[in-house]
């Protein structure tokens, strides 16, 4: 039997969407900062026996959060009656944390037990003999090279006496590798922030003893899809970016009866981020989507609806359009033929190694097939579809939330895919993995807000986002764009409505986590 215990690290881009994550919850970062602050200064003292009366204490600030939670010690460590001495490493107009700036101000104002210097020469600067120091200059925001001042405030932090404190990350260890690549803190003990840092268990010689110290983030944010994961888990399109760079989405769908639903696929991955987005459908409705917009590009197959001939068509539109995501289903039909074209459509994505996102009709035509989906699929399927997938026939007696969690599971393991679960709360499941997203409302039952959401997700895929993450953060702008709708039209709103929301939500996300908020309210955060 294995007894080896599974160690619960935090990546530094998990510990950013959980903390903005909390903003949208109500949970403020200076909150998060005092708390942080006040851990550290609780594990000063119980290393020094209880009682820091009259000690020395060094703190080296640097601009960001980091030092802030180094100011917030300096504030209660002198509180507690010793004798504190900031070293500023930037000029104030330099501090880049509003909040840090926040607590700097508070520290002016102390005169008793804290000194503030700003270092002019670091170089200068001499090695001291105190009884704690405390590196409070870079934590998780290291990348590459030490610079001035921070690298001599490094060199002469190592070269003192006294009890050496790293607040969350020891300054030059990169918080996921571990890696040093020129000079780092070498801390007797490293307090780190909510959960455990990879790189501070790598870098054992530099981080020492390693607290875990609990700050207040709450556990919703991590558990619910939030604005921390819109900003920080989709890249940005480089200053230099040309077209096609932020992907290409192909839409499969339509038939004689159904035109708007791939058409508002489309747009949505239009307006999610997507460069290019192609349409192929039967010619009875290709000629009625391209009317929808001139950025979408149509091409057809002969027809009123999909059949079996048409794989070589797909095919031939894969190699030429070279999408990074497909989205297979919306307005499909539930005919025979297009059922068998939708089976063999499946097994050439995936065996072309691309990334499909399955939706409406395409779902309901897998129901009954022995498929393997390699992992490369992302069901969205409502309650109904998903009991039909599962070859269910009786009702959930109890549609809560735990039995929709074991229902997304079930469906994941039994098709090796992804599922987004689409309902009042969204479950997002990958095996035994899964989140949830509250956003939405009752005025998006009405028709082609799914078909927004396929779109949506597949954009984010072809933007380079993991398609786990690409279902949870869809989910979110998805309804939140219903959301911001709902706040104008009430629940008389269409699916388009939802569209040109769609940009707001990236834009909003951007404005976190200094965006001040009082309560998180699903309609105004």
């Amino acid at each position: 039997m294995n007894n080896t215990a599974v160690i619960d690290t935090i990546s530094t881009l998990e510990m950013r969407v959980y903390e903005t994550n909390s903003v949208w919850l109500g949970v403020p970062l200076l909150l998060l900062m005092e708390n942080a602050g006040k851990e550290v200064a609780r594990v000063v003292a119980t290393k020094l026996g209880g009682d820091v009366y009259g000690k020395e204490i060094i703190v080296f600030a640097g601009k960001g959060g980091n030092g802030g939670d180094g100011l917030v010690a300096a504030r209660h460590l002198a509180a507690m009656g010793a004798k504190v001495y900031v070293l500023l490493l930037y000029d104030k107009l330099l501090i880049s944390s509003p909040d840090t700036l926040f607590n700097l101000e508070i520290i002016e104002r102390m005169d008793l037990n804290i000194k503030v210097e700003k270092i002019r020469e670091p170089k200068k600067l001499k090695p001291y003999n105190v009884d704690v120091l405390i590196d409070a200059m870079l934590g998780t925001g290291v990348r590459g090279e030490l610079r001035e001042p921070i690298r001599s405030a490094v060199r002469i932090f190592n070269e003192s006496n006294g009890l050496k404190i790293a607040i969350d990350v020891p300054t030059g260890v990169d918080p996921d590798t571990g890696k040093v690549s020129d000079i780092a803190v070498k801390a007797d003990i490293t307090v780190t922030m909510h959960r455990l840092k990879p790189g501070i268990l790598r870098a054992r010689d530099y981080s020492g003893e390693i607290v875990v110290a609990k700050i207040g983030i709450p556990v919703e944010a991590e558990l619910y899809v939030g604005p921390g994961d819109v900003k920080y888990r989709i890249p940005r399109k480089p200053v230099d970016a040309h077209k096609g760079v932020g992907g290409r989405v192909l839409v499969v769908g339509g038939s004689k009866l159904y035109s708007g639903a791939p058409a508002l696929s489309a747009l949505a991955a239009l307006r999610s981020g997507a460069d290019l987005a192609f349409v192929l459908a039967p010619s009875s409705v290709a000629r009625t989507i391209a009317t929808f917009s001139p950025n979408l590009i149509v091409h057809s197959v002969d027809g009123e609806v999909f059949n079996l001939k048409d794989i070589g068509s797909l095919r031939e539109a894969l190699l030429a359009f070279r999408p990074y995501a497909i989205v297979l289903g919306p307005g499909l039909g539930l005919s025979e033929e297009t059922r068998e074209f939708v089976v063999e459509a499946l097994k050439t994505i995936i065996s072309l190694n691309k990334t499909v996102v399955v939706d409406a009709d395409a779902l309901k035509h897998i129901a009954n097939v022995n498929i393997e989906l390699g992992g490369r699929a992302i069901l969205t399927p409502h309650l109904g579809e998903a009991l039909i997938l599962l070859g269910r026939k009786d009702a959930v007696k109890d549609n809560g939330l735990k039995e929709r969690i074991n229902i997304c599971k079930s469906i994941s393991e039994k098709y090796n895919a992804i599922v987004l679960l689409k309902g009042p709360v969204d479950v997002i499941c990958n095996r035994e993995k899964y989140r949830l997203n509250r956003t939405g409302n009752p005025g998006m039952s009405v028709g082609g807000t799914g078909d927004v959401l396929t779109g949506i997700v597949a954009a984010l895929i072809a933007r380079g986002v993991d398609p786990y993450y690409a279902a949870q953060v869809a989910a979110y702008i998805n309804g939140k764009a219903g959301d911001m709708a709902f706040k104008n039209f009430g629940e008389r709103i269409t699916a388009l409505d939802l569209i040109e929301y769609i940009p707001k939500v990236f834009l909003e996300a951007e404005e976190y986590p200094y965006r001040r908020l009082v309560l998180y309210d699903k309609h105004n955060s």
